[in-house]
């Protein structure tokens, strides 16, 4: 999301652990939405609000949820 706000390509990686069993997660996200995940056997859920920047007026997009 703050890649589209500023218009940067950016992007982030996040190691975490799964909640459920422990095991390690590395995680790839970009500003076009895209992301990927070193574990192949990993089913990550990535939510992307849809937000219509055109009319958005919040002071972020959290406000508007």
């Amino acid at each position: 999301m703050q890649g589209r706000l500023r218009g940067k390509a950016l992007s982030v990686e996040i190691e975490t652990s799964c909640t459920h069993c422990g095991k390690e997660i590395h995680i790839r996200l970009d500003s076009d939405g895209a992301w990927s995940v070193k574990q192949k056997e990993a089913q990550i859920l990535v939510f992307e609000p849809e937000v219509d920047w055109t009319t958005f007026t919040k002071p972020n997009i959290i406000d508007d949820f």
